[in-house]
């Protein structure tokens, strides 16, 4: 049976959040790896720019982690609660 009104609008606002974090995760990512390999690459040769480069891999791939967590705990919150029938 087919879910009507508040639930379907409900899993809309859920997916879509769900969609939302992985695109924007998916958007930070190849800076996030580009970075990282700057920051590992400038390591024996410039240790000052390494730093730059290692505080923008971190802030990035925090800010992922962030966005993804609290997305599927939206998400969790904000699941169908339906009665389990036997």
């Amino acid at each position: 049976m087919a879910e009507t009104g508040r639930g379907s609008t409900r899993d809309a606002v859920r997916w879509g959040l769900l969609l939302a974090a992985v695109a924007v995760s998916g958007y930070r990512l190849p800076a996030t790896l580009r970075n990282f390999q700057q920051w590992r690459g400038a390591l024996p040769v410039d240790p000052s720019a390494a730093d730059l480069y290692k505080t923008n891999f971190t802030v990035n791939a925090v800010g992922i982690v962030i966005i993804l967590v609290v997305a599927v705990a939206l998400s969790y919150l904000l699941r169908s609660r339906t009665a389990k029938q036997p």
